[in-house]
């Protein structure tokens, strides 16, 4: 029968391998499946630590519900009495603002102001600043109709003041990246389409209220204090949705219902295209003969790998940069800190000249992260303008930058009584400017060799929920392989063997 090697088993990987085997048990087409991963565990960065009765996440903390993927799998999966929401009657989120937190205005959607009076009272943005984000009502849009930098675009329709202390913080957030460099096209489409429509994004917020018209595009990676609206009943409809457990219990799940050839802690060192199908060969020098390769890998060791097969295909792979970040967690008594913690973290500015990007503050987002008389942080450090703390410092010189940075911000000078480190080297992916226009070169590319195949947050979206959708488009397309694989080979029409 048809076989599938699937390289990497992070939640890319594992949903391609579920999605597989479930449409093979609906459609009764029978094939078989090896999941190859290097790590000696599944799940790439979705990973949680439980330290007593503190729940800690490495990765991801959460997935947005307005992307249906995530939140799918996880009821297929059983979970569903599993999810919980963030604890939106809590949701304030801060910004550092000349070295003291100040709430975020209410009635922002990202970076655009949609309701006068918080906007007009906030002391975030300076007189001057509000007048220059106003000028957004009368600036004319954009002609041109290419790519630009989200910084460009923040910069030429609200003004430099906001791209400081609303934008960037933000975007420094969602995708740890430096929005000089971030493709506008590839994360917030929808914000050139507003200025098109209605040439102004204040006019367009004002005009579509509702959570969706904003957060289509929002791909959050849980590197930042996020969170969203709690339904009428309490239930887990809010903007951002995580498991009681932690994430991992979604990897666990799916884990649970594999039942193909999963080999852990096993690199894939080789590739070479055969007519038709694949050889793989892995570092213990053993080959496999596949029919199709799904490759749910990082760009740069997906590229690695096909180099011999399409080298063009490899240097568009390699022009994905990825930036190393990581979250270190502290865990503090409550009668410890100087403040109560009566929100989900702040933000950043770069113009503040600190050492870390956010902090999320874990147990007050969610519950069932920290004991009653506890408290969770988690702070973010790296990206693409401080990769080197990342990739430099010890675990003892990191914990120590926290602490600092927690003393100098909040006042916490007790230490922690729980603290972890996950660092991610090189793991986040960065759509620079004519990211999409790289992507639809590479897919084409890949489309011409068949049984190839490309997923993961490498192209159209960083959240779980679009992994997860990219795992789909995969599947459908190995399938229609399969299919026309098993009519070739064992129809009384076709050359059995």
């Amino acid at each position: 029968m048809p076989h599938i090697t699937i390289i990497g088993g992070g939640i890319a990987g594992l949903a391609t391998a579920y999605y597989l085997q479930k449409k093979s048990g609906e459609s009764g087409i029978p094939f078989s499946y090896s999941l190859i991963e290097s790590a000696p565990r599944l799940g790439g960065k979705i990973v949680t630590d439980q330290v007593g009765n503190f729940i800690i996440e490495g990765g991801p903390d959460s997935f947005i519900t307005q992307k249906p993927w995530a939140t799918h799998l996880c009821r297929e999966l059983g979970l569903a009495d599993r999810l919980i929401p963030t604890n939106d009657e809590r949701r304030n989120i801060y910004v550092l603002s000349k070295g003291k937190l100040v709430p975020f205005p209410g009635g922002y959607r990202l970076t655009v102001p949609t309701e006068f009076i918080p906007f007009a009272l906030s002391p975030l943005i300076s007189p001057l600043g509000k007048l220059r984000m106003g000028l957004d009502l009368v600036i004319p849009p954009r002609r041109e109709r290419s790519d630009e930098s989200l910084a460009d675009f923040i910069r030429r329709r609200l003004g430099a003041e906001a791209l400081d202390k609303i934008a960037g913080p933000v975007m420094a957030g969602i995708y740890v990246a430096d929005p000089e460099r971030l493709s506008l096209l590839s994360t917030f489409p929808m914000f050139a389409e507003m200025e098109q429509k209605y040439g102004s994004l204040i006019k367009a917020m004002r005009a579509s209220k509702k959570p969706t018209a904003l957060n289509s595009a929002h791909n959050h990676n849980g590197a930042g204090p996020s969170g969203g609206q709690r339904s009428a009943v309490g239930g887990p409809s809010s903007m951002f949705t995580s498991l009681r457990g932690g994430m991992q219990e979604l990897i666990e799940a799916l884990a649970a219902q594999l039942q193909g050839d999963l080999r852990l802690g096993s690199r894939v060192t080789g590739l070479r295209r055969l007519s038709p199908g694949f050889e793989v060969t892995l570092d213990s020098s053993r080959t496999l003969q596949t029919d199709a390769v799904v490759m749910a890998t990082p760009a740069y060791t997906a590229a690695g790998l096909l180099e011999p097969i399409e080298p063009r295909l490899a240097t568009l792979l390699r022009q994905i940069r990825y930036v190393s970040t990581a979250t270190v967690s502290l865990g503090y008594r409550r009668a410890d800190l100087p403040t109560d913690l009566n929100g989900f973290g702040f933000m950043v500015p770069k113009s503040e000249s600190r050492q870390i990007l956010a902090c999320t503050w874990s147990s007050t987002k969610f519950d069932h992260r920290a004991p009653a008389d506890a408290a969770l942080l988690r702070l973010f450090v790296g990206g693409d303008t401080k990769e080197h703390l990342v990739e430099t410092l010890r675990d003892e010189e990191l914990f120590a930058l926290a602490q600092t940075e927690l003393k100098a911000i909040m006042g916490i000078t007790t230490p922690p009584v729980v603290q972890r480190i996950f660092r991610w080297p090189k793991g986040n992916a960065q759509y620079d400017v004519g990211h999409l226009d790289r992507v639809a070169e590479m897919e084409q590319l890949a489309a011409a060799i068949p049984g190839l195949y490309l997923t993961g947050s490498a192209f159209r979206g960083i959240g779980l929920p679009d992994c997860i959708k990219s795992a789909l488009t995969t599947v459908e397309g190995l399938m229609s392989q399969v299919q026309r694989l098993n009519v070739e080979r064992y129809s009384p029409q076709g050359n059995a063997h």
